[in-house]
């Protein structure tokens, strides 16, 4: 353990007692203390830890090392056997199901649990069909599903609300569906059936919308790799959260928007899609003629041992349909809380989601199977006398899989509660898709990488094997993504957080074989990456939890802020000052040494003083607020639900800058040049006002 960057509190309070000699204390004391000895006796041959769990009641290290000893690989196999038993598509029979699954582990641990239930607007298929017309004239049935699955549940690949419709057009492979691939294929595609792969940080929205906006009838979509067999199911709406209930919890009985509002019509593509399977786009992609396949797309082209050099359109046809429903349907969040002993009103969030496409092994139910692992362990340490500081939630979230909507409906509908009392909310998706280990996190939690067994090397701590891999660049990425449930707590709430996993781009990612069966022969086959997720992110939550200083540096904060500074100068070239930028950085890196040098001296000073506890909180409570000042009420530009203006999602897809999304956005924009700086001008004004109110935050006084 890192001890130089957490203290420990070790003493206990000590007990006054009257010293009247009266013959009826004698005797109650003398009850006492024959009471205590037989209770002692008990508790020892009872429980095994009774004794040091008495000695050390008051020392986190004891507990953590009682958590990580107690991790089992064959208990977090079990639960995920059990998640995994059918298919659980959000709100379906099943789905509830699988979150009744959930709530009774957490009963069954003695845990206060409870179930919120939040109305959306969900999408399923109704029915669909693809065939191929080749140039001598012979017809083929493209197939949409996935062979020999057992049709006990598993929905029909498909993408959640896409429109229903037709197209019988000509066939033309778009590489990844960018603007530039249109470019660089240089053809009319009007009224073609686009053919597209996945990938090069494209969303399925992204890709439809670029499809309707040059003209293309329909999309088919294909993903590369070793599963050739399988179809990628997935969401093509644009943003997060129930559709009918932008900004506001869908609860039932609540306001809902009409379906043809304008603000729920342009989160849904124009165009119908589907997902197939690599080898039916390559049966079809290897007919076309037409034009050669452009030279940049060569070498990031996967074919196999097949040489595809022509993309279309045409001569091959294809005659494509989908029929799909958007209905109203009831998604089911289960939480277990642990109430904090001294700050209850401070919670430390842990969140995972529950619902699969399918069977959902990897994503997401090995994080599921390391929650209850986590909550187990957990529920054991409060048997042995533990307490944490703060307040532990432990949340599983249903319907992330169409767009985040159970965690966004759930944060737009505690909005304030956690602008005042969430310290931080650590996400686990997939938790074992494969080997490496993967961590996103927003500057100030850096340092919370903790000392656990890497799974794939003997004798090696994981952060060892992983610092040097990178060979001392810090590999932790940051939050601008929106593709997991961390999404609504950083970018529209400000809560700091982490996401982490083992593993990425795993083969059966959204397929019929992301399956029990897959997991034990080859994503993980001895859980060892379950057990080593969950003690990562249970030993993360319990140094939040239980600090008495939360873990936060924001010197890193500050560090990171420099770096976008310099790239964002590059990038325009000196074109524009950023001297405010620059100026309020400088004001949050004094604001961060300042508070620095107060934690070191606070670290050291453990007394239970009521000025000192005082100090600490007022610190603690800078800390955990510091974040929601980068949050801007207005939001980004088009965008306006996403408030956080250092970390969000590009509005433009050939935007590369993972920071500073609406100066990104600005730049992207194809105006004049004077409109155009003006835009990044004011973008620059709006981060460096975002910059100086969280600086203002972490000093704690008015100006």
């Amino acid at each position: 353990m890192k001890t130089g960057l957490w203290s420990l509190i070790t003493k206990t309070p000590k007990m006054a007692f009257s010293r009247k000699p009266t013959c009826t204390l004698f005797f109650i004391l003398t009850l006492s203390a024959l009471a205590l000895y037989t209770t002692l006796r008990h508790h020892h041959t009872r429980t095994p830890f009774a004794a040091a769990a008495a000695k050390n009641h008051r020392n986190p290290l004891y507990y953590r090392n009682i958590f990580l000893s107690t991790a089992n690989n064959y208990t977090i196999a079990g639960y995920l056997r059990n998640l995994t038993l059918h298919p659980h598509l959000a709100g379906t029979p099943l789905s509830l199901s699988t979150a009744v699954y959930v709530q009774s582990h957490f009963q069954s641990l003695g845990l206060t649990t409870h179930m919120t239930n939040f109305s959306a607007l969900l999408s399923y298929p109704t029915r669909s069909s693809l065939s191929a017309r080749f140039i001598n004239g012979t017809f083929f049935p493209v197939p949409l599903s996935e062979p020999d699955v057992p049709q006990n549940g598993v929905v029909l690949p498909y993408h959640a609300y896409s429109p229903s419709g037709s197209a019988y057009g000509e066939a033309v492979f778009l590489n990844y569906g960018r603007d530039q691939d249109y470019r660089a294929l240089g053809v009319d595609v009007k009224g073609c059936v686009g053919l597209v792969r996945r990938g090069s940080g494209m969303s399925r929205y992204e890709v439809v919308r670029n499809a309707a906006a040059h003209g293309v009838s329909a999309v088919l979509m294909y993903t590369e790799g070793e599963c050739k067999e399988g179809v990628e199911r997935g969401t093509v709406m644009n943003g997060l959260g129930d559709p009918l209930t932008p900004g506001w919890a869908g609860i039932e009985g609540g306001e809902e928007l009409d379906l043809n509002d304008l603000q729920v019509a342009e989160k849904f593509p124009g165009l119908p899609s589907l997902p197939i399977s690599e080898t039916a786009a390559e049966s079809i992609i290897e007919s076309l003629e037409g034009e050669k396949m452009p030279h940049e797309w060569m070498e990031s082209f996967k074919s196999g041992n097949r040489r595809i050099t022509r993309v279309g359109p045409g001569p091959t046809m294809l005659n494509f349909t989908y029929e799909g429903e958007k209905k109203m349907a009831t998604i089911h969040n289960v939480f277990s809380v642990i109430k904090g002993s001294e700050e209850p009103d401070r919670a430390v969030l842990l969140g995972n989601h529950r619902d699969a496409w399918t069977y959902g092994a990897v994503d997401p139910n090995s994080g599921t199977a390391a929650l209850l692992d986590i909550a187990r362990r957990f529920s054991l340490l409060m048997r042995l006398g533990w307490s944490p500081r703060r307040t532990i939630i432990l949340c599983s979230w249903d319907a992330e899989e169409f767009g985040m909507i159970g965690s966004t409906e759930w944060v737009e509908q505690n909005l304030v509660n956690l602008g005042s009392k969430a310290v931080a909310y650590i996400n686990v998706d997939c938790a074992a898709q494969g080997p490496g280990f993967f961590v996103s996190a927003t500057p100030q939690l850096d340092d919370l990488i903790v000392e656990v067994k890497d799974p794939d090397a003997e004798n090696l701590y994981l952060h060892e094997r992983w610092a040097a891999a990178n060979k001392g660049v810090n590999p932790i990425q940051r939050l601008s993504r929106v593709d997991s449930d961390f999404a609504p707590f950083l970018q529209h709430a400000g809560v700091p957080s982490i996401d982490l996993y083992f593993g990425i781009d795993f083969p059966v990612y959204h397929t019929a074989f992301d399956s029990y069966d897959w997991m034990v022969n080859v994503g993980d086959p001895l859980f060892k990456r379950h057990v080593t997720a969950a003690g990562i992110w249970g030993l993360v939550a319990l140094h939040l939890a239980d600090d008495p200083i939360l873990p936060f540096n924001y010197l890193s904060y500050a560090t990171e802020l420099q770096e976008y500074k310099n790239v964002l100068n590059e990038l325009l070239g000196g074109t524009i000052s950023l001297d405010p930028i620059v100026d309020a950085i400088q004001e949050f890196i004094t604001a961060a040494n300042v508070t620095e040098e107060e934690i070191k001296k606070l670290r050291v000073d453990q007394s239970s003083d009521e000025s000192i506890v005082l100090r600490r909180r007022m610190l603690n409570d800078r800390l955990m607020l510091t974040e929601r000042g980068f949050l801007d009420s207005d939001g980004l530009p088009g965008r306006q639900w996403f408030k956080h203006l250092i970390y969000g999602p590009r509005g433009d897809s050939e935007s590369k800058m993972g920071f500073f999304p609406g100066i990104g956005d600005a730049m992207s924009e194809r105006r004049g040049e004077k409109e155009r700086k003006a835009m990044i001008t004011h973008e620059m004004w709006r981060v460096a006002r975002a910059i100086q109110r969280a600086a203002t935050a972490l000093r704690g006084e008015f100006t």
